[in-house]
């Protein structure tokens, strides 16, 4: 069988300007969706040219950015800093809530339609996200809060969000752009993780896998973001959410073959779709790889043509569904921004 039409990558492209090769590479391999970087971002203008060329592609990818507000903000060159989410929440909900609302109105200004956040790891005081302010609270139920109203913040924009980092990273204490965690903690202490997760998982129907090794959740072998068995947790859970990896390139997963065959695997994990986010120029190797492994496997090609479909319903969603509110001007978002740092004073 043959490769999907359209393959379920979420890819970064090089530099502020699509190039006449970057966009012959995209006609020929077709991807699912774009995550934008502070390289693609020079300024207003400029980005939103950049979006309106990515979307005159055909299947039209949909655009994502990574912008959670304090250490995490792609787009600080445009508007300056952002209260992390972990000061807005020592504020409570009104300045998380207009922390999204921030985030979506600068979305929607620019043409992207889907920001990867909230962040609903766990806040344990020794964790690594934690260190880094991107935690909302410890409590399980005060995090849904929490990135519910940051959600919120997003819909008024129409911009969707995305869970992340299923199971949990709120305890690993190390970077997995770097290393392989492993979470010695018990199936019980996991549910604590996992339940904000099923709170949330039908409001905010994307869910991010991370880099990590949880051996009481029945894999002791693969990271969460190549086995199948916690894979299918996350699709299992309520409202069947589509299921993305983190970025492929990370450090966690160096051991563990070169980058096609960390998209084989994790395709085969039944992930929808992947993030690979910084080798924009291996697309070609990457489907060629995805071809092979339909060519060797009917069940993997049949099972790829239905996870790209769901990728392009989502796609097609966020699309329609960001279009159906008039982007704010330019002025607007500033006045967000002012607003979100002045509720965090």
């Amino acid at each position: 069988m043959k490769a999907p039409s359209m393959l379920p990558l979420i890819v970064g492209i090089p530099g502020p300007v699509l190039e006449e090769d970057e966009l012959r590479s995209l006609e020929e391999y077709p991807v699912a969706g774009i995550i934008l970087f502070s390289r693609n971002i020079v300024d207003g203008e400029q980005t939103r040219a950049l979006v309106r060329q990515l979307r005159l592609l055909e299947p039209r990818p949909f655009v994502t950015v990574d912008l959670e507000g304090g250490m995490v903000n792609r787009l600080s060159a445009l508007w300056g800093e952002l209260p992390s989410g972990a000061e807005a929440a020592a504020v409570g909900i009104p300045a998380v809530q207009a922390l999204g609302e921030a985030a979506g109105a600068a979305c929607r200004y620019l043409g992207i339609h889907q920001d990867l956040a909230p962040v609903v790891d766990l806040g344990f005081p020794e964790g690594l996200l934690s260190g880094q302010k991107r935690c909302l609270a410890r409590n399980a139920g005060e995090v849904a809060r929490l990135a519910s109203a940051f959600h919120q913040g997003l819909g008024r924009w129409c911009v969707g969000g995305c869970l992340k980092h299923f199971p949990g990273l709120g305890a690993v204490e190390i970077d997995t752009h770097l290393e392989l965690p492993r979470l010695e903690l018990t199936e019980e202490e996991m549910e604590e993780h996992i339940g904000v997760f099923e709170a949330l998982s039908e409001e905010i129907p994307v869910v991010m896998v991370a880099h990590v090794l949880v051996p009481a959740l029945g894999d002791p072998l693969h990271p969460a973001s190549l086995s199948r068995n916690l894979v299918q947790k996350a699709l299992n859970l309520p409202g069947r959410p589509v299921v993305v990896s983190d970025d492929l390139e990370m450090g966690a997963l160096e051991a563990l073959g070169d980058l096609p065959d960390r998209v084989i695997k994790a395709l085969q994990a039944h992930h929808h779709g992947v993030l690979v986010c910084n080798s924009f120029d291996r697309l070609p190797e990457i489907a060629e790889a995805i071809a092979v492994a339909c060519r060797e496997d009917r069940g993997f090609a049949q099972r790829l043509d239905e996870d790209v479909a769901r990728l392009g319903t989502l796609g097609h969603g966020l699309c329609r569904h960001s279009a159906s509110v008039p982007a704010p001007d330019e002025n607007t978002v500033s006045h967000l921004w002012e607003r979100a740092r002045n509720l965090c004073k």
